[in-house]
């Protein structure tokens, strides 16, 4: 069955227990394994959907901008078919979280996020306005940021107005770093990206 053909209710019971499940998680590993799991319910159809949205979302952007970022669309399903690699594989990753109680504010309000509406319920094409599309997005980046310690955004990504994601050494600055403090649920806030210091 695939995962977005659940009724709401269904929808809503598995998220509730996968965030009090990712909430509760002790190690890396342990939330790996969590994530690893919920990610499986996903079937190749609820796949096709979300990378349609994300496709779309590409293809609206304006030139040369869109050009120019089309290399980094598919970004989310980079890192979904690397973490499932690994964890199909058994690869364990193991310590503690640096910030657990960044961690637990990651998930704070993700199930009412996920079934806060958006946009118009007619639009023919995928919208990412689904609640498992949602979580789907939270997972995937949970697994990028807290277990694997990377960042939300990949190096050379472009931003409107010529602004990219860059690397010096062993940092990542992002120019958007900072910026979206107002948004909880933003991936920013939780980000081990550093603020750009030249904007």
């Amino acid at each position: 069955m695939n995962i977005f053909s659940k009724s709401r209710t269904a929808c809503r019971i598995f998220i509730d227990e996968t965030v009090t499940s990712l909430v509760s998680a002790e190690s890396k590993e342990d939330a790996a394994q969590i994530i690893g799991r919920a990610l499986s319910s996903y079937t190749v159809f609820d796949l096709q959907y979300i990378g349609g949205y994300l496709k779309c979302e590409a293809d609206r952007l304006p030139d040369p901008y869109r050009k120019a970022y089309r290399p980094y669309c598919m970004d989310l399903f980079d890192q979904y078919h690397a973490l499932m690699q690994e964890y199909r594989a058994g690869i364990v990753c193991s310590g503690l979280f640096p910030d657990r109680d960044l961690w637990k504010k990651y998930w704070d309000g993700v199930p009412e996020y996920c079934f806060m509406e958006a946009g118009s319920s007619n639009n023919p094409r995928p919208t990412q306005n689904h609640p498992l599309s949602k979580l789907f997005y939270r997972l995937v980046f949970a697994y990028v940021m807290f277990v694997k310690g990377g960042c939300g955004h990949p190096i050379g990504m472009p931003f409107p107005g010529g602004l990219k994601i860059r690397q010096t050494g062993d940092v990542i600055y992002c120019p958007i770093r900072d910026k979206e403090k107002d948004l909880p649920q933003a991936l920013c806030n939780y980000c081990p990206a550093k603020q750009d210091p030249d904007y």
